[in-house]
């Protein structure tokens, strides 16, 4: 892939057909993506194969030869792998709407999306959504993954507390 730091957020990806450069097919869509927390990376794009079998396969990060903005490319359908399970891995499908708390026990919001680097897979930051009013007045919030002191089963807890969040810069206000 390109060098260079190129920004996307999971569900910019989530719905992208994939490519394959050597027969030029549609080979599947993607519809999910997973990432390691603790490595702070991309391990794979979840893809339903096409032909109507909703059979999903694991699409490894470093087998993708390109995401562009309206398909993702891998230079053969060969590189599309049986679905497994990846230990330390988390789903934007299954994550998505779970709460953020800060460790005094103020809501920060819900975790909306996951915001990467493109080229290297690297995790940059979770998208946190206050909610529709509070996401069109003050927009969407980002946490860098560095502040997740617990990445919890039913809640995500944030390395600071309420009253030193804007000192630490943990939460940016930054406007996507």
């Amino acid at each position: 892939m390109e060098k260079g730091c190129q920004l996307y957020k999971a569900r910019e990806i989530i719905g992208l057909p994939v490519v394959s450069l050597d027969t030029g097919k549609e080979i599947g869509v993607v519809t999910d993506l997973l990432w390691s927390h603790p490595k702070m990376k991309i391990i794979c794009l979840v893809v339903e194969e096409k032909g109507g079998f909703n059979h999903n396969r694991h699409l490894s990060f470093t087998d993708i030869n390109s995401i562009g903005k309206d398909a993702v490319t891998v230079s053969s359908a060969d590189v599309l792998e049986d679905e497994r399970e990846h230990l330390d891995a988390a789903s934007l499908n299954q994550k998505e709407g779970e709460l953020v708390l800060t460790q005094d026990g103020q809501n920060l919001g819900t975790l909306n999306d996951v915001i990467f680097d493109v080229n290297e897979g690297k995790l940059l930051g979770y998208e946190l959504s206050t909610g529709l009013v509070g996401d069109l007045l003050t927009g969407r919030m980002v946490m860098s993954p560095e502040m997740v002191a617990t990445w919890g089963k039913e809640a995500i807890i944030a390395g600071f507390t309420g009253t030193d969040r804007g000192d630490q810069g943990a939460v940016s206000d930054m406007q996507w």
